[in-house]
């Protein structure tokens, strides 16, 4: 399949994330055709359009503002059975995956993956190389900080009883270092952290506050009370 024929199918609510996908689709594949859609009511829009041609790969957000992506599934694949389905969050849990491979998706990516291992994934399920599942069960290839590997544990925001954010000095001194526009390079300086977890955590960090930028999830926790002094 050449690449002037691809078509890629990207459904997401955050449209910076969209733009930053399409660019690192458009390095591998110039000339293929990135469609957007940001919800569900959207994505039924093109199902319903007979006229519309099928996906090479769609690349399905998990949480979107009007329903959980997992539970669209069969409706997608119904529509465009040969058009394999790559779910993504920022939060990759075990329950997540194994509902996504139960309705029929083709894998699970993670947004804080690197450009490079989202498209090769992409690269896979365009050629039909079967499900990439193995590959995509944790949210990131751990970052190492003076030789020891950092758990998942230690750079995601937990919740408490009640459901609310809860946030550890790193991380609010992290959304801080934001609030100022610090590039992630500088901020694990300061911090005398690995850039990788600076990422990684940044990403996390975004996703929990339901921020489209840096910025905004530096705002919105100060907002709710979260950056105590």
């Amino acid at each position: 399949m050449t690449s002037s024929a691809l078509r890629f199918l990207l459904i997401d609510d955050h449209a910076l994330f969209r733009t930053g996908l399409s660019l690192m689709l458009a390095e591998r594949w110039p000339h293929a055709a990135c469609q957007h859609a940001g919800t569900w009511a959207e994505v039924q829009r093109l199902l319903a359009d007979e006229a519309q041609p099928a996906p090479d790969v769609v690349l399905l957000d998990v949480h979107l503002p009007d329903g959980r992506a997992v539970g669209h599934l069969p409706e997608l694949i119904a529509r465009w059975p040969h058009s394999p389905v790559l779910l993504m969050s920022g939060q990759v849990n075990e329950a997540d995956v194994d509902a996504a491979r139960a309705h029929g998706a083709a894998g699970f990516l993670s947004k804080t993956a690197s450009a490079h291992e989202i498209v090769a994934a992409v690269q896979r399920a365009c050629e039909g190389r079967g499900a990439v599942f193995d590959a995509w069960t944790s949210p990131y290839t751990a970052p190492h900080v003076s030789g020891q590997t950092l758990s998942v544990a230690e750079v995601r925001p937990s919740y408490g009883d009640d459901g609310s954010l809860q946030l550890d000095a790193r991380q609010r001194d992290i959304l801080r270092y934001l609030g100022r526009n610090t590039p992630n390079k500088a901020i694990a300086r300061q911090l005398g952290l690995s850039e990788d977890q600076v990422r990684v955590t940044v990403s996390w960090l975004t996703e929990a506050l339901n921020a489209s930028s840096r910025l905004q999830a530096y705002e919105t926790a100060l907002a709710r009370g979260l950056l105590r002094s």
